[in-house]
């Protein structure tokens, strides 16, 4: 049955059917209990009251018997008293006191005995007894009313009446026979009703206990019918969910071979357009010809983004993207993002700038390449759709507590803004919320939707909210906590060349003054800031004294130009520096800035060269990062190495050996990982760029070879220069032996810096065969 195929439907049923067969049985020994409850309820009322009533009966006995045995002392005594009173001489008729009294006691005790008399029992006896008891009494009334000479004809009366009173006693303990029959008729009904109520419940539990064991033997034999039912179909289930998941798990692996195959077979081509193009736009050509090949170039960066988007897009989709957990300098995170961004900003004429929350650590836990990343997409979509104004990014505390910290980041910009029905979808994958005045379709639509799952990663969340006209603002958040790293010069606060230097900060964008504000506070600088050149020409005339003014070059009303003449009207340059703060085409005259202002300070603003400026303008160069003599010199011709490229591709052999000739280097060239060996027998190598796929030996297996076969003076630094750009061909490289790696297409910057990092030290890490552990030698790098 179809229906029966789904999972969920299929436990929904089985405890459907569970619940429902304990629930009958519950509902079925609830009414057979609350059946028996009622009927022993209705025995034990009718045990009580049987009891009830023998208890009454019995209290009547004794109160019966016990006033018969009242009166018949009572007659006794008067009877008694009558001989006494007759046969006393001194005693008179108007002296009969005691038989008055016995005869109250007798009409009294009479009256009670009357009282207790059972209904409808003995009645004649009942008036015989009453009539004699009448009799008594008249006799005593006589007994003081006549002469004595009539009282022993009295008392002979008396007596009888007594004689005859005892008779009626007697028969009056039939009485006592009647009540002791109704305690046992009494006793006897609650013990057949006690044992009548016993049977009942016996019966009625036993058949409790019959149905109960009926009930769950066809409880078990359905649960078993059900179990083994519904177990086949959980079976079948789970066979096709396994089979499932292995199609899908074949499915990601063969995505994962196609993506690193596609990368691999893309980048080795862009690697020589990149290049060459990259090679060509050096050579002298037309403005024509120089538009064409940027426009080469740029398509080439297009598409490397792309290829880029979907290959971290497949690692986090497969779970195979880590974070790392490093020191990350926050500053220096945003301010490489606007260098790396500043060019496209600049084409617009957009300002760049940033703030950081001055409570937020210098250094704190996190992944500096997936920080950059999200910020990189984040102010790469504001400044494709902002046209002008400007963009800035804020960093402040949403939370903490210690060390721990949860930072939110704003990235605003005066952007068309995006449409609310597009909001909700801007963070979903291939989605896009294009701009009728930008280029469409450009980008994956994989930029959001990646940030967002880093950002998810990093235990935040992102959202983003517009208004159409206005602008843009992109928040996310990360938790982290604070980190030691290494301070460079310009990060130590209170520099003592600094502390108490007054500085002017003419700037009109907000961000940008409150962060050269903080820039300088954190060194020990006095700040004031204004927002217009005419606020602090005004402060100036009245006489306040700085030390350096910071002025931005694009002031509303009076110029910076007109600023800047106006304070070298009245102190020279010694007196008061002036730095302009200037985009990098910056309008005005060259001429005119180099006369007014002493330094040049390009924007987007950065900590470093910040720092460098005021050093600089304060004749304190001993503690600037200046450029030492030497390096204005090419790597090749301070550190001179050794190079083999190992290479099959030939127009990859001229990009990067173009790229080494830039700085100074002369590479020989094999073509694979044999002639590679070959040549490693014959001359000594201080460094190898290596390709990994190549015919006869690739680059893996030459790897593994030169670390087993050659002496530890012998063993050069091998870096890997492919175009397999997955996380796991980079593990593979430093599993054979690489000291590094570098992916296509290539840039003349990577190649430089990984030379100074493994061949500008006195020690070297070579990895040995089989394992990627760290051990050191001397080198001919070092």
């Amino acid at each position: 049955m179809r229906i029966f195929n789904n999972m969920r439907l299929l436990q929904i049923l089985d405890s459907l059917l569970l619940t429902s067969l304990l629930g009958v049985i519950t509902l079925l020994t609830w009414i057979s209990l609350t059946d028996v409850s009622t009927k022993a309820e209705h025995n034990l009322q009718a045990s009580t009251v049987s009891l009830q009533a023998a208890y009454d009966a019995f209290q009547q006995q004794i109160t019966l018997e016990t006033r018969i045995d009242k009166q018949r002392q009572a007659f006794d005594r008067l009877d008694e008293e009558f001989s006494t009173f007759a046969n006393n001489p001194e005693n008179n008729a108007e002296n009969p006191s005691k038989i008055k009294e016995h005869s109250y006691l007798l009409q009294r005790y009479s009256q009670e005995l009357i009282e207790v008399w059972p209904k409808n029992s003995l009645p004649e006896l009942k008036s015989d007894y009453e009539k004699t008891v009448g009799i008594m009494l008249e006799l005593a009334n006589e007994m003081t009313r006549v002469s004595s000479d009539r009282w022993p004809q009295i008392v002979i009366a008396a007596s009888n009446t007594a004689n005859q009173a005892r008779q009626l006693m007697k028969e009056m303990e039939s009485l006592d026979d009647t009540t002791g029959e109704q305690i046992g008729l009494a006793i006897q009904a609650s013990i057949h009703s006690n044992m009548d109520s016993a049977t009942l419940m016996t019966e009625r539990l036993n058949s409790i206990k019959s149905n109960a064991l009926w009930e769950m033997l066809l409880l078990m034999v359905i649960l078993i019918i059900s179990r083994l039912y519904f177990s086949t179909r959980f079976q079948h289930i789970t066979r096709t969910a396994q089979t499932a998941q292995q199609v899908a798990e074949d499915a990601v692996k063969t995505k994962a071979r196609f993506l690193a195959t596609m990368s691999h077979e893309i980048r080795t081509p862009m690697n020589g357009v990149i290049g060459m193009t990259r090679l060509l736009m050096n050579t002298p050509m037309s403005k024509k010809q120089t538009d064409f090949v940027e426009s080469i170039y740029l398509s080439g960066e297009h598409l490397l983004t792309v290829i880029n988007d979907v290959l971290d897009f497949s690692k986090i989709e497969a779970g195979k993207l880590d974070l790392k957990r490093e020191p990350l300098e926050i500053r220096a995170c945003i301010e490489e993002v606007l260098n790396l961004l500043s060019s496209k900003a600049l084409e617009k004429n957009l300002e760049l700038a940033y703030a950081v929350d001055t409570s937020i650590p210098l250094f704190i836990e996190g992944d500096t390449v997936r920080v950059r990343q999200i910020l990189t997409n984040l102010l790469g979509n504001a400044i494709k759709f902002t046209h002008q104004g400007e963009i800035t990014i804020l960093v402040m505390p949403s939370y903490q507590q210690g060390d721990e910290y949860e930072l939110e980041f704003q990235i605003n910009d005066t952007g068309n803004g995006i449409p609310t029905d597009r909001l909700e979808n801007i963070f979903e994958q291939f989605s896009q919320a294009d701009d009728p005045l930008s280029p469409s379709n450009e980008g994956t639509g994989l930029g959001l939707a990646i940030s967002r799952r880093l950002v998810n990663m990093m235990e935040g969340e992102i959202w983003a909210e517009s208004t159409l006209n206005v602008g843009s603002r992109f928040h996310f958040t990360i938790k982290t906590r604070k980190a030691e790293g290494k301070l460079k010069p310009f990060l130590y606060p209170d520099i003592p060349e600094i502390i108490g230097k007054r500085i002017l900060i003419v700037e009109n964008s907000s961000i940008n003054q409150q962060a050269l504000q903080d820039f300088c506070l954190s060194w020990g600088a006095i700040t004031e800031a204004y927002a217009s050149s005419n606020e602090a020409i005004a402060r100036i005339s009245t006489g306040q004294r700085y030390d350096i003014c910071l002025i931005d070059s694009n002031l509303p009303n009076a110029s910076a130009i007109d600023f800047a003449t106006y304070v070298r009207s009245h102190y020279n340059k010694q007196e008061l520096p002036l730095i302009l703060i200037a985009p990098p085409n910056d309008p005005h005259p060259k001429e005119i800035v180099h006369e007014l202002f002493n330094l040049y300070l390009t924007k987007p603003i950065t900590r470093s060269r910040l720092f460098d400026s005021l050093m600089t303008v304060l004749g304190k160069l001993n503690l600037v990062t200046t450029r030492p003599e030497q390096f204005l010199l090419k790597l090749g011709e301070r550190l001179p190495l050794s190079i083999l490229l190992v290479e099959d591709n030939p127009i990859n052999q001229i990009v990067a050996a173009s790229i080494l000739d830039e700085i100074a280097y002369k590479a020989d060239i094999a073509e694979n990982g044999l002639q590679a060996l070959q040549a490693l027998h014959k001359k000594p190598y201080d460094v190898i760029f290596m390709d990994m796929q190549m015919p006869e030996m690739d680059g893996l297996e030459a790897t593994r070879r030169i670390r087993a076969d050659f002496p530890t003076e012998r063993q050069p630094i091998i870096i890997a220069m492919t175009a397999n750009a997955m996380e796991s061909d980079k593990r593979e490289c430093l599993a054979a032996g690489m000291n590094d790696y570098i992916s296509k297409p290539v840039l003349p910057s990577a190649v430089e810096a990984v030379l100074k990092h493994w061949c500008s030290k006195p020690s070297t890490t070579i990895p040995t065969k089989n394992t990627t552990q760290e051990h050191h030698h001397e080198t001919t790098c070092a």
